[in-house]
């Protein structure tokens, strides 16, 4: 058994890697910082005592786009546009929580 066949490495294009990115800003601006979280994100910050200041915003949303395109991409491995939009959409919603 050759390991390639077991393992495929995720293929990150840049169009790819955009419209995944593009389906997690909207999924965290259709829900909003207030109602969505990262899981363990929120507790490191908090932890680290980062205040709640627009920094922290942006260091979240970011964060939240990484892992949603890592995830997103690396797991459902999308080919066209509306894949890649849904990935972002569906894998972001897998790593958040409902604050």
């Amino acid at each position: 058994m050759n390991p390639s066949d077991v393992f495929q490495p995720p293929h990150f294009t840049f169009w790819t890697v955009l419209y995944t990115a593009l389906g997690c800003a909207f999924f965290w601006g259709r829900t909003g910082r207030t109602r969505l979280k990262v899981y363990v994100l929120s507790w490191v910050f908090d932890a680290l005592k980062v205040p709640d200041k627009v920094g922290r915003q942006i260091a979240e949303f970011i964060l939240f786009i990484v892992f949603g395109v890592l995830i997103g991409i690396g797991v459902a491995k999308p080919t066209t546009v509306i894949q890649a939009v849904t990935a972002g959409f569906a894998w972001t919603a897998f790593v958040a929580k409902r604050a």
